[in-house]
């Protein structure tokens, strides 16, 4: 497998970039002798600038929790100075450029920010899978009893993994699952498993004397994320999708010779 993280780095970056660019922006104003005059709205400045940090530091905060304060922070600061200043001035209307008080707040919460999001990144939290200890978790002689189109879900779910993307990677891992338990089905009832629902095997398997209770036990537990995954609106969480891994990884270990 060969997993590219540079979109993990390029969205950190960007994201550093922005917020340095506001904190720049803030200090000329708050800090800087003579005071630099800094327009708040306008193409690429500090409005349109903290516009494109809140999506990402959204997504980033259902991974790492610690972060939901700055998003917060950045959605109020983008409701203030969208109510409190205008694009383009009047002699009686709101003003267009950045005031001082509001600079030097603006100024230090975006040194903040910048501060939580890296200790964010570098504590990583529950985050286990990494491009470094995948071959560890995921040996290519266990990956190779997998058929051609379920390896290349195995890949799609593990690059979600690490591109921080947990719901579509719980969605592929979990068919990843569903086909390794309609291959191992077919082959130990010599019966076509195509037809069959997940819960009509998993019954017939919990009859059959030789099934493992380690199997069974990966079997409910996938089947349970996979009814979970069925309802509308239904998202996964970093750890769970890492979980779903760990477990499509045991329900491989536990049927490979049968495959």
């Amino acid at each position: 497998m060969h997993m590219v993280t540079r979109r993990v780095a390029y969205t950190l970056m960007s994201l550093v970039w922005d917020i340095s660019y506001v904190f720049e922006r803030s200090r000329s104003v708050a800090q800087l002798t003579p005071s630099q005059p800094i327009q708040v709205k306008g193409e690429n400045l500090i409005f349109e600038a903290l516009k494109r940090i809140y999506p990402v530091i959204e997504q980033l905060s259902s991974v790492y929790p610690d972060i939901a304060a700055t998003r917060d922070s950045v959605r109020d600061w983008i409701a203030y100075l969208d109510k409190k200043y205008a694009e383009r001035g009047g002699l009686l209307g709101p003003p267009t450029h950045l005031g001082y008080g509001d600079a030097g707040r603006l100024a230090k919460d975006a040194q903040d920010w910048c501060s939580e999001i890296l200790r964010a990144y570098a504590q990583q939290g529950t985050v286990i899978v990494k491009e470094e200890t995948v071959e560890a978790i995921l040996p290519r002689e266990l990956v190779a009893k997998l058929g051609s189109i379920a390896r290349d879900d195995l890949d799609d779910g593990v690059n979600c993994i690490l591109h921080l993307l947990p719901t579509p990677a719980a969605m592929v891992l979990l068919r990843v699952a569903e086909n390794i338990v309609r291959r191992y089905y077919a082959k130990i009832s010599g019966t076509a498993s195509d037809n069959a629902r997940w819960g009509e095997i998993l019954k017939e398997l919990e009859q059959r004397q030789q099934t493992k209770k380690s199997l069974l036990g990966y079997l409910h537990y996938l089947k349970e994320k996979r009814n979970e995954a069925e309802h509308p609106g239904k998202r996964f969480t970093q750890e769970e999708a890492e979980r779903i891994l760990i477990h499509v990884k045991g329900l491989l270990e536990e049927v490979q010779t049968d495959l």
